[in-house]
């Protein structure tokens, strides 16, 4: 073979190369996150007893390191809702704690699927309102289905005019009527509380595409490691979620609560969101 012809072809090579390294990267960019146009949040049930006597348990101390780096929308359970009473010495300490953070601050409140009585839940509202220093409600156990949303606008316009709590988000965890988007039930609702084999299989409903991210949280538990999470959150944003929460705690726990808890690979988790947003 001459001289020419072995450059030529080293040449042709080395082109062929370079269009594939061209063509690899061009795949990973389309399948990557990071093309999302809105910051992913933290929707965290700290479902946790503010032990802040105790270091080692006391886990609301790092989801206040963890707001230095990520938006966090925090829920806080005192018993079920409020408890019929302004905070014990413990969760005034635990939200003094979080107030020194930028963290969004809901109240839990139980609707037995829009069958509790309005008049309890406001009273659980008015608690929160007047005592806790929150941000919003966390609507609980929540209705999907058409049936309810007068129940549900009747609370949200309460709470929206009858006090300064500004953000509501309701769970019903699974697909909802557009319905309670369109007209003014909620300002997010949880579309999807499940495990993570379950997540998997999850498709969002094709009217979610026509709304802003933020109306979407997805709450996902029983997530074994931190490669797993980190592509169950990747999901999350294919799929036109804002909020997301992975853990790799379950409902086979002794207390069969998924959310008393932070997971093993918190920090990892944080750092992750907080690298798909600096993409942004």
């Amino acid at each position: 073979m001459s001289l020419f012809k072995l450059r030529l072809f080293g040449k042709r090579n080395l082109n062929i190369f370079l269009s594939a390294i061209l063509l690899v990267l061009i795949l990973f960019y389309w399948r990557s996150p990071a093309t999302v146009t809105t910051p992913v949040k933290i929707l965290l049930p700290l479902y946790a007893y503010p032990t802040w006597y105790e270091s080692k348990t006391y886990i609301w101390k790092d989801v206040v390191a963890a707001a230095d780096k990520v938006p966090i929308t925090a829920i806080i359970n005192p018993n079920n809702g409020p408890d019929g009473q302004p905070p014990n010495e413990d969760y005034a300490r635990g939200l003094k704690d979080l107030g020194q953070a930028d963290i969004t601050l809901l109240g839990y409140v139980y609707t037995k699927y829009g069958d509790r009585a309005i008049a309890e839940v406001k009273q659980d509202i008015n608690l929160y309102y007047q005592h806790y220093n929150l941000d919003g409600i966390f609507l609980d156990e929540a209705a999907s289905s058409s049936d309810k949303l007068d129940y549900y606008q009747d609370i949200y316009n309460y709470i929206k005019t009858e006090t300064n709590l500004n953000r509501v988000i309701i769970n019903p965890g699974t697909h909802t009527d557009e319905r309670y988007f369109s007209q003014g039930a909620t300002d997010t609702a949880v579309i999807f509380e499940q495990n993570s084999q379950a997540w998997t299989e999850y498709q969002p409903q094709p009217y979610a595409k026509n709304y802003p991210t933020e109306h979407f949280a997805s709450l996902i538990h029983s997530v074994p490691d931190a490669a797993t999470m980190k592509s169950h959150i990747n999901r999350a944003v294919e799929r036109h979620f804002g909020y997301i929460y992975v853990t790799d705690d379950s409902l086979t726990t002794a207390n069969g609560d998924p959310w008393d808890s932070l997971p093993l690979y918190w920090k990892e988790e944080v750092e992750y969101v907080r690298s798909l947003n600096l993409v942004n």
